[in-house]
């Protein structure tokens, strides 16, 4: 979908807007409260983070940051209480139209008292996830999916979950003096081209979408206002090789994963695994040990290790003009760029921000080809 497209949802991107409720209170429209930037960070596999500053709230009588609203003066450092609940939203036009980006908890409050200036506060903190990165713990499960346990871990947030089921059943899985976050972390490691992203109350656990069409193309010099690409060789891999010991059969097990096997990948387009083939005349393998169960997890383990090397092979850097669209696990075209780099890329990472200069958006790419 090209901008021109999108312009009717987005009131032609005249006037940018945003909402930020704390404890369901909108701070803008409810309490009066002057906020002078808003800015959200998404990654995949991180919990999302928000920061927003609030100016001209410091009531100089009382010296507290208050809010009035009618009769009622509601304390800011109490509605900004750590664990208070934020939601915010972006986008164009008036509140109604605009798009939900981050819900999440205070976790971060500070200000500053200079000589001479009236102190500002700064809120920031982190979705739910931030919940599941706290303390430490041991558990373990038998007979079930890596799924299965990211389920029940993702069910201490209480929101709705997304789990595509993982491809190889374990006789016991192990979480040691982890917390449970770092724990979904390295169980997404070790399967094939798997993520994880908490975004409106929906917790998501399966395959990156990289294979999906694109949500906007952007146009360098309309809409699109920079982007550098990098094209690197330096953690490309021909091929994964996983070695293995097999206790239950007494054998080697070895997983292969090759060029070509690349979740996402344009075949129309050079690999930086084929390109660094031809670069050096032959193939150039990875071999990795680690503690294996069957030929099934270790070409998994191979595979994965494949698709996070390939998604190294083209990076970039880009700036836009404000779009709530573009999060991370999805796809956009950027073109204008030449033939090379003109294409549909993979965003891992989109940054919202919102201030006196506009709302823009700053997002990373990853591709396998180009």
């Amino acid at each position: 979908m090209d901008l021109k497209a999108l312009s009717g949802s987005y009131g032609d991107f005249y006037v940018p807007g945003f909402t930020i409720k704390a404890g369901g209170r909108d701070l803008v429209r409810d309490l009066f409260l002057t906020v002078t930037s808003v800015e959200v960070d998404l990654k995949e596999k991180a919990a999302g983070h928000f920061t927003f500053a609030v100016a001209g709230a410091f009531d100089w009588e009382s010296r507290e940051f208050l809010a009035h609203k009618q009769e009622e003066r509601v304390d800011l450092l109490d509605l900004f209480a750590f664990g208070s609940t934020v939601e915010i939203s972006l986008g164009y036009d008036e509140s109604s139209r605009l798009q939900p980006v981050l819900k999440g908890i205070v976790t971060e409050i500070g200000t500053g008292f200079a000589a001479g200036g009236s102190p500002e506060l700064k809120i920031s903190g982190f979705d739910d996830l931030y919940r599941l990165g706290t303390g430490k713990n041991t558990e373990h499960w038998e007979d079930s999916y890596d799924s299965d346990v990211v389920r029940k871990l993702a069910n201490k947030l209480n929101v709705a979950t997304d789990i595509v089921r993982t491809g190889l059943k374990k006789p016991r899985i192990d979480q040691n003096e982890e917390s449970d976050l770092a724990f979904i972390e390295k169980l997404a490691g070790r399967n094939e081209n798997t993520i994880y992203y908490l975004r409106n109350d929906r917790f998501y656990f399966g395959p990156r979408h990289n294979e999906r069409s694109d949500v906007v193309e952007l146009v360098w010099g309309e809409g699109l206002l920079s982007f550098s690409p990098q094209a690197n060789l330096a953690k490309q891999i021909t091929e994964v090789q996983v070695y293995g010991w097999s206790a239950e059969k007494g054998v080697t097990i070895v997983g292969k994963a090759r060029r070509g096997d690349e979740k996402g990948r344009d075949g129309s387009r050079e690999s930086g695994a084929e390109r660094l083939a031809k670069v050096l005349g032959g193939p150039s393998p990875m071999k990795v040990r680690m503690a294996l169960r069957s030929q099934e997890e270790a070409d998994t383990r191979a595979k994965a290790i494949l698709d996070e090397r390939a998604l190294d092979y083209v990076t970039g850097d880009g700036e836009c003009i404000g779009l709530p669209d573009i999060v991370p696990d999805v796809n956009i075209s950027l073109t204008g760029l030449g033939k090379r780099f003109s294409k549909i890329y993979y965003v891992s990472e989109a940054t919202h921000k919102l201030d006196s200069s506009g709302y823009r958006t700053t997002f990373k790419v990853q591709e396998s080809t180009v």
